[in-house]
């Protein structure tokens, strides 16, 4: 039995527009004075396409045969009720009896891969595409069977032929890309999402989910395969501006994406932050929740964290106070407080570097600076840091034994000795301590009669 697109002479699935050309053109060969029959046929066809969906999936003409007809109707009632066992077990009847009817083959194939038959499903839709090769819906249902199978390179093969055949159905599109991961063909999956997001389409509010679906994964795989993510950033932006209204029905779809966007490496590239603060702000005002403020609130921390961290203005002693002040605040309170060690005994004897670095704070990291704003104050004075550094010390050396992998006494293995009183190697060189510790009360070695901590010990901290 023709399909309805068989009738017209056009493709599953055709355009309105190439629908009415062929249909025009039919009926100008076949009048109804000339030929009543074909004339009914081609109206019939024209008026159950010129109305449908151009993805709503194949339409087949209603049998002619009355058994087969009788047949339709019961598959119809077992699929609309859900009885996907009867449905099944109905369609395959069907096709036993009428094997020229392909709507009951492909009804099959659809049966029995809802009962789970993925199997069966398999080989009818392969019998499917070898009756009509061009048949994007067949070779959509075979993909889908393909894919439930656990058939990874051969679903993408058929869903990539079914693309090519013209399918853009939203779940269609979407299940394609997940295929492309799973196959790991990223490159194409990107096409797909970006021709899918980038189509310009107005959506539907039930379309939505299914758009914001689309950037998740769409990003996603751009995140695997390290491309440039300010493209779909961009096209982000865009759709928040237009239907921002539907942001907080969808919180949950859009709490994925934000997660993506925090674990991309785009948060490293500076080009990228107006993009990504512009759209920030359009989610916090779209958010009417809690839970939505706060994801907004975590995705600017987020960026001004790896903004502040790749900085190259700034030393590594300097970057990694992000992840001390900021991203340890869940850790041990002893783990805590000697990782605030480590990182000030370093500053103190990085002064002079690290002195010009605090005012880039200062002036564009204020929300940092606020948390080191009375230690910089100090090393700026320059006043007692000997003493500060002392108590620092003792303090560091009573947690580093069992903590350990600090960066201080790595980087000046010479102040483990100056404390310990022991030799450090270096380069299988012993290092033995040159001059003899000066106690703060003790007497000047200068001369002058003064303790060591009113006299020389002053000079060398202005130093």
């Amino acid at each position: 039995m023709s399909t309805y697109y068989e009738i017209l002479g056009v493709k599953q699935g055709a355009a309105q527009a190439e629908i009415k050309k062929a249909y025009f053109s039919l009926v100008r060969q076949h009048s109804p004075e000339k030929d009543p029959e074909k004339f009914r046929e081609i109206r019939e066809a024209y008026e159950h396409l010129k109305d449908a969906p151009e993805d709503q999936g194949p339409v087949f003409a209603l049998p002619k045969d009355p058994g087969a007809a009788k047949f339709l109707e019961q598959i119809q009632i077992y699929q609309r009720a859900g009885d996907d066992e009867r449905f099944r077990d109905a369609c395959e009847e069907a096709y036993r009896i009428f094997p020229e009817e392909i709507q009951f083959l492909y009804l099959m194939t659809y049966a029995r891969r809802r009962a789970g038959n993925t199997g069966k499903a398999v080989k009818s839709g392969e019998e499917l595409v070898a009756k009509e090769p061009d048949n994007k819906w067949f070779w959509q249902e075979l993909a889908f069977s393909y894919q439930e199978r656990g058939y990874t390179r051969k679903a993408f093969g058929a869903f990539d032929r079914a693309y090519e055949l013209g399918c853009r159905d939203n779940d269609f599109v979407l299940e394609f890309s997940l295929s492309c991961s799973s196959y790991e063909q990223y490159d194409r999956g990107i096409h797909v999402l970006t021709e899918f997001i980038g189509s310009g389409k107005r959506w539907k509010r039930e379309e939505i989910p299914q758009v914001l679906e689309g950037f998740s994964g769409l990003m996603a795989m751009i995140m695997f395969t390290d491309g440039d993510l300010s493209a779909v950033l961009k096209l982000f932006k865009a759709f928040l501006e237009q239907y921002s209204i539907y942001v907080e029905e969808n919180m949950d779809i859009l709490s994925q994406i934000v997660t993506v966007m925090i674990l991309h490496p785009a948060l490293n590239d500076r080009q990228n932050h107006p993009m990504i603060q512009e759209i920030i702000e359009l989610f916090s005002a779209a958010s009417h929740s809690e839970f939505g403020k706060n994801l907004a609130e975590e995705l600017e921390g987020r960026r001004r964290d790896n903004l502040f961290r790749e900085d190259s203005r700034l030393s590594e002693i300097m970057r990694i106070c992000s992840d001390i002040y900021f991203m340890v605040d869940d850790m041990p309170s002893d783990i805590r407080t000697f990782e605030e060690l480590d990182m000030k005994l370093c500053m103190i004897e990085e002064r002079q570097d690290i002195l010009p670095q605090l005012d880039i704070v200062e002036a564009e990291y204020p929300e940092y600076f606020k948390r080191l704003e009375d230690f910089a104050r100090r090393l700026r004075e320059g006043k007692n840091l000997e003493y500060l550094k002392d108590s620092l010390l003792k303090q560091y050396c009573r947690l580093e034994p069992y903590i350990g992998g600090g960066m201080y006494f790595e980087r000046y293995p010479q102040e483990r000795t100056r404390i310990e009183g022991t030799v450090v190697y270096e380069d299988d060189t012993p290092y033995v301590r040159k001059e003899k510790k000066i106690g703060r009360n003790a007497p000047c070695p200068c001369g002058s009669g003064k303790k060591y901590k009113h006299c020389c010990m002053k000079k060398k901290e202005g130093n």
